[in-house]
């Protein structure tokens, strides 16, 4: 009788129950995917506060970023008005859209203050003076036990 080539069906099993416990503890160091969202939508945020800036200079109106629940609009300060203000949110000029923005699922967006005015130099203002009270406004955007800050400098409105 000649020996059969090949694997015993002990170590085979060996084989697929260390696969196992290795798969499940990588799966468990996994970061969870709302963790991997964060710095895009940090820096989505980030362009967006300079063309809320942007946008409030070159159409000479105040602008509001007002943060909503699961993310935040932006609305002329004196709605209803003429074009840009005619609706609300204004419409992007970017994408023709309303200026609506919806955070990826696992985010919160939080700040000191809801609404964030913008002159129509596009400087930060707060109740029609240029913010003076605090340094600056700091925007948090949370996923799980990540977070990111984008501060907006007050007086120049610099975005970092």
């Amino acid at each position: 009788m000649k020996p059969c080539k090949g694997f015993s069906l002990i170590e085979l099993v060996t084989v697929i129950v260390l696969a196992s416990i290795l798969s499940v503890y990588a799966v468990s160091q996994w970061p969870d995917d709302s963790e991997l969202k964060l710095p895009s939508q940090a820096n989505l945020l980030q362009t967006h506060l300079k063309h809320i800036q942007y946008l409030s200079s070159i159409w000479g109106v105040p602008l509001r970023l007002t943060i909503v629940a699961g993310g935040y609009s932006v609305s002329c300060v004196n709605s209803p008005g003429p074009a840009p203000c005619d609706v609300s949110p204004v419409l992007d000029p970017a994408t023709n859209k309303p200026f609506n923005v919806v955070l990826q699922s696992g985010l919160t967006l939080s700040s000191s203050s809801a609404v964030t005015d913008f002159d129509s130099l596009g400087r930060p203002v707060s109740a029609g003076s240029i913010i003076s009270t605090t340094p600056a406004r700091t925007f948090t955007l949370t996923a799980g036990v990540s977070t990111r800050n984008i501060v907006l400098s007050a007086i120049t409105g610099y975005v970092q």
